[in-house]
């Protein structure tokens, strides 16, 4: 997973390994290798690359796709969409959120 997620930012950043390998300090041999996924980028690397891109080191690794872990979500209709929601360890069903959706709705409405 991490070399398909190196590659696609390297590209979209239009960066080439060379370039990549040059700001992490190693060859452009050891950063394909990266990409390669025949050799594991040391944590230090990963931060680093993490930066380069403006990610998380957990967005690399494919821990989370959301790329932007930094980006704020205050809009609650949305955050509600979300699956697997739980309120201390308890799973929300979609009818159970549905009341809670429904009073967001009247407190904006009443204001």
């Amino acid at each position: 997973m991490y070399g398909q997620r190196l590659r696609q930012l390297r590209k979209a950043h239009k960066y080439t390994m060379e370039d990549i390998g040059r700001k992490l300090g190693i060859a452009k041999s050891s950063y394909g290798g990266y990409e390669a996924e025949s050799k594991k980028p040391p944590l230090d690397k990963l931060t680093q690359l993490a930066e380069i891109y403006d990610v998380s080191v957990d967005y690399i690794i494919g821990v989370t796709d959301d790329p932007d872990p930094k980006k704020e979500r205050k809009n609650i209709s949305e955050f509600l969409e979300k699956d697997n929601l739980h309120w201390n360890g308890h799973p929300l069903s979609p009818d159970e959120l549905e009341p809670i959706k429904q009073i967001f709705k009247l407190l904006v409405r009443n204001k």
